[in-house]
């Protein structure tokens, strides 16, 4: 774990902005925040951690975009919500075609 100093430090000239940014906005959870950093193949990348929640609060990449991310536990797959089942248009499209053809045609005879 790193200080927000010793990060920026580390940092590249390009991440530095982004870092900042990442600290702030841990800053604005009320909570203490460090950086994880992490070797890539273009250079490092910086995780903001929430330290009394352990959760990650933004990514800034080795480009130095920053990507605010939604409060998953750190080392943690992000959830995905399940899809609905259906959707309200398309199921009464279906139920409007089953009814249109359980009607007798009057061409059959």
């Amino acid at each position: 774990m790193l200080t927000t100093a010793k990060a920026l430090e580390v940092a590249g000239r390009h991440q530095r902005t982004a870092l900042l940014d990442a600290c702030a906005y841990a800053a604005a959870l009320g909570e203490p925040v460090a950086f994880l950093r992490r070797a890539v193949a273009g250079g490092a990348q910086f995780e903001a951690i929430a330290l009394d929640s352990a959760r990650a609060c933004a990514v800034v990449d080795e480009h130095g975009a920053l990507r605010y991310v939604s409060g998953e536990r750190a080392g943690e797959a992000p959830r995905r919500p399940a899809p609905p089942r259906f959707r309200t248009d398309m199921q009464s499209r279906a139920e409007a075609a089953l009814v249109a053809a359980a009607r007798p045609r009057d061409d059959a005879a």
